[in-house]
C-alpha cells in the first residue's frame, strides 16, 4: 500500500516560517485526519524566502513520509495505555508496576498525556521535567524515577515502531537535578543486639534474619521451611543455609528481584539457633512460610512493627530506619570488621558486577561463609560483654518489652 508524499506548505505567521501538513493521528479508538502546524525559524537574514527553511520543513516530513503506509502518530497518553502498560505488567513486578502507574497518573499524564509522540523535542521534554520539579518540589531521586519511566516508554516506542524509522529518544539529552549521596541510616551492631534484648518473639527472630541475611522484606516474607537447611552437625565448619526463592509484595508471591538475588545465603549459628527456637515453637513445621500469621499467610512485616514492635524499640530509644536499614546495616557490619567490598555485595547479591545467575542456584562460595564466620564471632564478642544475648540453645530467654538485659529465671 503506497501512501501519498506529504509535502506540507510553508507560510508566514507572525515573523515566523510555519509549516502546515495534514496527518493521521490516533485519537483513542479512532483515527482522524488533522491540520498541523509547525514553526520552522524566524524571518530574519538567515532565514529571508520561503526556499531558505524548505531544508527544516524536509527534517519534519521525511521521518513521517518514510514511515510504513500504514504508520498513524499517536499521543504520548494513547500509547501508554494501550501499548506501554499492558507490556510492563507482562514483564515486570506488579510493586514495578505500581510504581509506573502512580507516577504517570500523578506527574505525567496531566502535563504530557495529549502530547503527539513524534512531536516531541529534547526542550519539550525538559520543559515538562523542570516544571514537575517546580511546581511538585520533588526530591532529585524522584524526579530521576520519572525521568526514567518517560524515556523507557519512547525507547519501547522506538523499538516497536510506533515512531518513524530513524526517531531519537527525545528524553536521552534532558538533564535532571544530581542526586545527591543516600544518607540513609544503617543500624550498628550494637543497635542489632539491643533489638534482640527488647522484643518478643516472633520479632525477635524476624530481625535476626534481616540483619544477619541481609534479605529484603518480600524475600523475608518469601522464605519457606523447606528451603532452608540447617549446618551439618559433623561438620564444625558448616553453616545452614536458606534457599532465596521467592518475594512476596501485598499478598503476591513473584520471583526475587533480580535472577541474581535469586541465590543461596549463609546463616550464621546465631541465627540458626533462632529459627531453630522459632521452628519448635510453632510446632516443628516442614513447610510452609517461616514466618506466618495466624491463617498460615507470610506474615506482614509492616504490621508486626506497628503490633509487636514499635513501643519497645522507642522504650529502647533506638529509631526505626525500615526493614531496609537491615540490609545497609549488614554492609556497614561486614566492612567495619575488614571484609572486602565485593565480598559484602556477593553476600547481599547485588548486580554491579552484571554477572547474573540464571534459572539456577549457585551454593555460597568459601569466601562469602568465611566472611559470615567473622561477623559471627564478632557477635560472640559482644555476647560475652552482654551486649547481646547469648544464643546458644540452652540460653534463657529474655523478657521482652525492657532496653536492659534482663535474663528470664
Amino acid at each position: 500500500m503506497k501512501r501519498r508524499t506529504i509535502k506540507g506548505t510553508i507560510t508566514r505567521h507572525r515573523g515566523f516560517w510555519c509549516l502546515r501538513y495534514r496527518e493521521r493521528i490516533r485519537v483513542g479508538d479512532t483515527i482522524e485526519v488533522v491540520q498541523r502546524s509547525r514553526r520552522l525559524a524566524p524571518v530574519d537574514a538567515m532565514h529571508k524566502t520561503r526556499r531558505s527553511v524548505e531544508p527544516l520543513a524536509e527534517t519534519i516530513l521525511h521521518p513521517i513520509n518514510k514511515a510504513p503506509a500504514l504508520y498513524v502518530a499517536i499521543r504520548l497518553g494513547d500509547f501508554v495505555e494501550a501499548a506501554y502498560f499492558p507490556h510492563v505488567e507482562a514483564k515486570r513486578r506488579p510493586s514495578t508496576v505500581r510504581g509506573y502507574r502512580q507516577m504517570w497518573e500523578r506527574y505525567l499524564k496531566p502535563r504530557c498525556g495529549d502530547l503527539v509522540m513524534h512531536d516531541a523535542e529534547t526542550r519539550t521534554i525538559q520543559g515538562i521535567l523542570d516544571t514537575i520539579e517546580r511546581e511538585d518540589a520533588l526530591a532529585p531521586q524522584t524526579l530521576a524515577h520519572i525521568k526514567h519511566l518517560l524515556g523507557g516508554m519512547f525507547r519501547f516506542a522506538i523499538t516497536q515502531g510506533h515512531l518513524p524509522t530513524g526517531t531519537i529518544n527525545p528524553v536521552t539529552f534532558t538533564e535532571t537535578t544530581t542526586i545527591p549521596d543516600f544518607d540513609g541510616r544503617a543500624y550498628s551492631l550494637e543497635e542489632i543486639a539491643l533489638m534482640l534484648t527488647v522484643l518478643p518473639e516472633p520479632s525477635r527472630t524476624v530481625v535476626g534474619t534481616a540483619a544477619f541475611t541481609g534479605l529484603r522484606s518480600g524475600e523475608i516474607r518469601g522464605l519457606t521451611w523447606d528451603a532452608y537447611n540447617p549446618a551439618d552437625k559433623s561438620d564444625e565448619n558448616s553453616l545452614g543455609v536458606v534457599r532465596v526463592l521467592r518475594s512476596v509484595w501485598r499478598g503476591r508471591v513473584g520471583e526475587p528481584k533480580n535472577s541474581r538475588s535469586k541465590a543461596t545465603v549463609p546463616l550464621i549459628p546465631q541465627l540458626e539457633t533462632l529459627l531453630e527456637r522459632h521452628r519448635k515453637a510453632n510446632g516443628n513445621p516442614a513447610s510452609g512460610p517461616i514466618f506466618a500469621n495466624g491463617v498460615g499467610n507470610p506474615l506482614d512485616l509492616d504490621c508486626l512493627y506497628r503490633r509487636q514492635m514499635k513501643e519497645p524499640l522507642k522504650e529502647a530509644r533506638i529509631e526505626w530506619e525500615g526493614w531496609h536499614g537491615f540490609r545497609r546495616g549488614l554492609a556497614t557490619n561486614l566492612e567495619r570488621i575488614g571484609v572486602r567490598e565485593t565480598i559484602a555485595a556477593m553476600i547481599l547479591r547485588h548486580t554491579n558486577d552484571r554477572v547474573t545467575r540464571k534459572h539456577y542456584i549457585k551454593p555460597p562460595s568459601i569466601e562469602a561463609i568465611m566472611a559470615m564466620r567473622r561477623l559471627s564471632e564478632t557477635l560472640l564478642t559482644l555476647e560475652g560483654s552482654k551486649l547481646l544475648p547469648n544464643c546458644s540453645p540452652e540460653a534463657p530467654q529474655v523478657a521482652p518489652g525492657t532496653a536492659n538485659v534482663r535474663w528470664v529465671q
